[in-house]
Formats: structure tokens, C-alpha cells, sequence
């Protein structure tokens, strides 16, 4: 499993295609140069596997800037939750119990929802 269960996009299209499809979706905005991003992206990856009724994506800022700047990142990593594309709530930076929390609470809805 691991890194199978966190999805990375290298064009927008299929990004955009993606979360169309899939009506709860947590996106991680980092950048390979970002150490922060080091340290979070083990709670990241153990967050999808624990939680498969959300899809998880991670986009390198650097290689599609375009939804970086579609979803206003100013701060590495980001932490988006979109439902039905739409971005319903964030995680600013490396914190890894704020993280946890916040994709738990989502996972409830989630799971209301089916």
C-alpha cells in the first residue's frame, strides 16, 4: 500500500478529472525542496491508508503552479479538504495532531454520507 494510496498528478486535467469523480478528496500542496513537508508526508501517506473513504492527493507546487495558485497556496505544505470539488476546509503547515484531526472529522462525514 503506502505511497498507492496518495495519488500525484502531473497535469491539471487529470487532476481536475480526478476530483470530479471522487466527492471527498484531501490535497497535499508541498514542494520537494520543502523540509516541513519531509516530516508530515509519513503522517500523510499513514492518513490515506487508515482512511480509504477518502481520496488523498499530493501536487508538487512546482511542477503544476497553476493549482497552486487556482487554490491560493502561499504556505508549504497546505493542506486542502475538497467535497464534491470544493474546498470545504485547510491545514496550514506541518502539524501533524491538527492534521489527524481535521481528516478524521472529515472521514465522519464521509462515511455519514454513503
Amino acid at each position: 500500500m503506502g505511497e498507492d494510496t496518495v495519488h500525484e498528478f502531473k497535469d491539471v486535467q487529470s487532476f481536475n478529472n480526478f476530483i470530479t469523480k471522487n466527492e471527498f478528496v484531501v490535497i497535499s500542496f508541498s514542494a520537494i525542496w520543502c523540509g516541513p513537508i519531509e516530516a508530515i508526508s509519513p503522517v500523510f501517506t499513514s492518513l490515506s491508508e487508515e482512511y480509504p473513504e477518502i481520496k488523498f492527493v499530493k501536487i508538487d507546487i512546482d511542477e503544476l503552479e497553476e493549482l497552486s495558485q487556482t487554490y491560493g497556496v502561499t504556505t508549504m505544505p497546505t493542506f486542502k479538504f475538497l467535497r464534491c470539488s470544493g474546498v470545504i476546509d485547510e491545514c496550514l503547515g506541518a502539524n501533524p495532531d491538527e492534521l489527524t484531526s481535521k481528516v478524521k472529522a472529515f472521514s465522519e462525514q464521509a462515511k455519514a454520507n454513503e
